[in-house]
């Protein structure tokens, strides 16, 4: 996975975003902490199992769903199934080494 460090992207709110396994970081958080990247690592190992696009129709799919149901952005991404695994996992750093296949529906 390789990490290109920006003043652009992600936007503001966000250290870093992935996309189709390259992480783009604000350079303020140079260099990115482990967490950070396992949490980035998770969503590339979603991706693959989904085939990258299926991934990104997912995502996007489940966030304008969870939009209408909470009426707010930010929650709705707290919310998306890939983030809540990504979120609840990225502190244990072995957490891929014994993840199953396709974990995120299990947070649903």
């Amino acid at each position: 996975m390789k990490i290109i460090y920006s003043n652009y992207l992600p936007f503001n709110r966000f250290k870093a975003i992935n996309l189709f396994g390259t992480v783009f970081a604000r350079r303020q958080y140079f260099p990115l902490d482990k967490r950070t990247i396992n949490h980035e690592y998770i969503h590339t190992r979603q991706m693959f199992e989904l085939f990258i696009v299926g991934f990104y129709i997912w995502y996007i799919l489940e966030w304008l769903y969870k939009l209408i149901i909470y009426k707010d952005r930010l929650m709705a991404y707290k919310k998306i199934s890939f983030e809540k695994e990504a979120y609840i996992n990225d502190i244990n750093l072995d957490y891929l080494r014994e993840r199953k296949l396709f974990s995120f529906i299990k947070y649903l």
